[in-house]
């Protein structure tokens, strides 16, 4: 057996040796599945280092903003960081110069700074607080991965403007804060002492009324985010520390904001409820429009009735939004209002027949899927449903309208003006309190007369509780040592320093596992698996995998003629392999920790992929050939070896294991980047296992197939085409 094939395969060579044209071939089909690796390995060699060629517009149209002594122009700073950035091709031009360009391709996208950007930012001084935007156009029609690389490109304009934002709010707070703060460390630490004791014993008494506070920060709090706002504008700790409590002031403005927010709260409540009826309008003007497309398109219908389903939990998802927060609210009032709970109840009458009709519709909607038709029965029934549901919202408005909202506003302006009470006692307080560097006496009689007035009103308490809880704890955690002095210290010293942390609290390091200096060489293994196995394609496109008798080589058996040109295929594979991997290393210089497992991982790729093409095309013909190129396809979309295989879909997940491209490729990456325990042996185990896989099919199923391949290639051969 031995001898038969050892003889094909001195045969072939010999026969190509004596032919100066198959030479000139051979040749060739060795170096071409080279050149395919090498091209586009050094295509993509480092295309993140050089994505400064990709051009991006950027337009600033900002006016800046010039009020309070402040003058702001974010889009000239933004522009002027812009200019020293090398990450992109920015090319600074007019707004419609950006947008047409970026339309017409000339740039991948356009970046437009707005007129009132500068003023939306400066907004933060104001009651009237609006986010700033950027408008960004993007071409993604020009390239795939383009709008990717430019998309971070706007993502650090965005990072930059908030911790220049931050930074700069940061410093001029603080440097602000210098005056008061020297002025304070002139009078030594001993007002710090005399203020500590006399809000240690300020905080007993404190905690008297703290009930009636929490109940009124959890009605805030149900009211979505209020105690964040009030938080936002209520002096802070320092200030009332620092500067002898001279911003104690601006509580009115506090008063009058958090009368607005309740407004609005309220407001809010009302819009909801109204929402909600809009909903089921929609919902009754739709049914009607399904119930007269079932019997045109069943399938429509279907759809239509399900989408209904989602708006109708829509309703649904308001309705119980709505329960939670005016609940909430009624238990954190002092009194719960009845006409709070009547509502309640409607509303929860409400939602159950919401429910009710999500089911009806639901089930029409599996009836005409199934009937083609939704019987007069049911839609009676459904018309009927909707009437009811729609009532019930109905009732929830009218009752929000006539009871609930004049009692909620009521009982804000009980509220309100009391705190408007509380905050003329402050500015006395507080007249009191600019004598603090003269005597600590005056401290103790401004802060009894606050207690006897906290005492009396404990409605007026409630606005003030979160921030007397901070002002105590901060005074605490600072006394017996010298951290208040430390922070007036380095506040005076240096702001930039308080500046540039608030803008970038927090920096990365990165370490590094398995570093890759190149993308080319990341991309080394995919490329270079799949040029073998398009050499293996070559080889069967070129060279016959059937072998024909003469005087000396007769009788051959099914297994000797298979190995017997097998060799042939495998020395050409092995050829290939390696100077593609030799090119890989020495020509192109890829990223190798280790070039000997490199060179191995690629012979042996060569081995189990030319078997594998060799018995598809001896086995089945040109089909077996079609299956190769199938499988090529499939491989190269689920092997993992561009996009992380998780990020495709669950079918290319499922099969990536299976594919002879998974091992090969993971194994070049263990000598690219470097070897993990047994991982790269693992990988070559596996890629070994569809070598026995494939010789079973070309040795034993072959057999049968024999025949039927000879009979498809008669019949092809008769079209004289094929």
């Amino acid at each position: 057996m031995m001898k038969n094939i050892l003889r094909i395969f001195a045969r072939d060579f010999k026969k190509i040796s004596k032919n100066a044209i198959a030479v000139i071939v051979a040749l060739g089909i060795s170096i071409l599945p080279s050149l395919y690796a090498w091209f586009n390995i050094r295509a993509c060699w480092d295309p993140y280092g050089n994505t400064s060629g990709i051009k991006v517009a950027v337009a600033n149209t900002d006016k800046g903003y010039s009020a309070m002594g402040l003058t702001l122009n974010v889009g000239d700073m933004v522009i002027a960081e812009l200019a020293k950035n090398t990450q992109l091709g920015w090319q600074f031009v007019d707004k419609d110069a950006a947008i047409e360009g970026a339309e017409s391709g000339k740039y991948y996208s356009a970046v437009v700074i707005p007129e009132d950007f500068s003023e939306k930012i400066a907004s933060i001084l104001t009651t009237d607080i609006q986010k700033p935007h950027i408008d960004y156009y993007v071409n993604e029609k020009k390239n795939a991965i383009a709008p990717k690389i430019t998309d971070k490109g706007v993502g650090v304009i965005q990072q930059q403007v908030n911790e220049t934002f931050i930074s700069t709010c940061t410093k001029v707070i603080l440097a602000a804060l210098n005056e008061g703060d020297a002025r304070l460390s002139e009078k030594g630490s001993s007002i710090v002492d005399g203020i500590v004791g006399n809000l240690e014993t300020a905080s007993a008494d404190i905690d008297e009324f703290s009930a009636a506070v929490s109940a009124f920060s959890a009605a805030l709090e149900a009211g979505g985010g209020l105690v964040d706002a009030t938080r936002g504008i209520l002096p802070e700790a320092d200030e009332l520390l620092f500067s002898g409590m001279e911003s104690i002031g601006d509580v009115q403005n506090l008063i009058v904001s958090s009368r607005d927010i309740s407004s609005e709260l309220i407001t809010a409540v009302g819009d909801t409820v109204q929402a909600a009826e809009d909903l089921a309008e929609t919902i009754d003007g739709r049914l009607e429009d399904a119930f007269s497309d079932a019997e045109k398109d069943a399938k429509q219908a279907a759809s239509d009735l399900r989408s209904l389903t989602r708006i109708n939990d829509r309703i649904i998802e308001k309705n119980n939004r709505l329960y939670n927060t005016l609940s909430a609210l009624n238990d954190a009032l002092p009194i719960r209002l009845s006409a709070v709970d009547r509502m309640l109840d409607a509303l929860d009458t409400a939602t159950s027949r919401q429910e009710a009709l999500s089911d009806g519709i639901q089930k029409a909607a599996d009836t005409v899927a199934d009937a083609g038709k939704v019987p007069a029965e049911m839609q009676s029934e459904l018309r009927q449903s909707a009437a009811d549901a729609k009532a019930s919202l109905k009732k929830v408005r009218d009752q929000y309208v006539r009871e609930v909202s004049p009692q909620l506003n009521k009982n804000v302006d009980d509220i309100y003006g009391t705190l408007g009470k509380f905050s003329g006692l402050l500015f006395s307080v507080s007249g009191a309190s600019k004598s603090l560097g003269n005597t600590l006496s005056g401290v103790d009689d401004t802060l009894g007369k606050c207690l006897l007035a906290l005492q009396k009103t404990d409605e007026m308490l409630q606005g003030a509780k979160g921030k007397i809880d901070s002002l105590i704890s901060e005074v605490r955690a600072v006394d017996g040592d010298e951290q208040l002095s430390k922070l007036i210290e380095i506040i005076q010293n240096d702001p930039e320093i308080a500046g540039s942390f608030m803008s970038s609290p927090v920096e990365i390091n990165t370490q590094k596992l398995y570093p890759i200096e190149n993308y080319g060489s990341a991309m080394t293994p995919f490329y270079t698996i799949l040029a073998i196995w398009v050499g293996g394609l070559i080889l069967c496109a070129i060279l016959k995998v059937h072998v024909r008798e003469d005087d000396k080589i007769r009788g051959l058996k099914p297994h000797e003629a298979y190995f017997g040109r097998y060799l042939t295929f495998m020395v050409f594979g092995v050829v290939q392999s390696l100077i593609v991997c030799l090119g890989d290393l020495y020509f192109l210089k890829i990223q190798c920790v280790n070039p000997g497992l490199f060179l191995l991982a690629g012979v042996t790729a060569s081995i189990v992929f030319t078997n594998v093409i060799y018995t598809l095309t001896i086995s089945f013909g040109d089909v077996g050939k079609a299956i190769a190129v199938i499988l090529l396809v499939i491989q190269v979309a689920g092997a993992g070896g561009t996009f992380p295989i998780e990020v495709t879909p669950s079918f290319f997940n499922a099969i990536n294991p299976y594919l002879p491209f998974t091992s090969g490729i993971n194994a070049m990456r263990e000598t690219v980047a470097g070897v993990y325990g047994m991982d790269y042996w693992k990988d070559m185990c596996k890629l070994l296992v569809y070598l026995p896989i494939s010789l079973f099919v070309g040795l034993v199923l072959r057999k049968p197939l024999i025949r039927m391949n000879e009979f498809f290639e008669r019949k092809l051969e008769e079209t004289g085409l094929m």
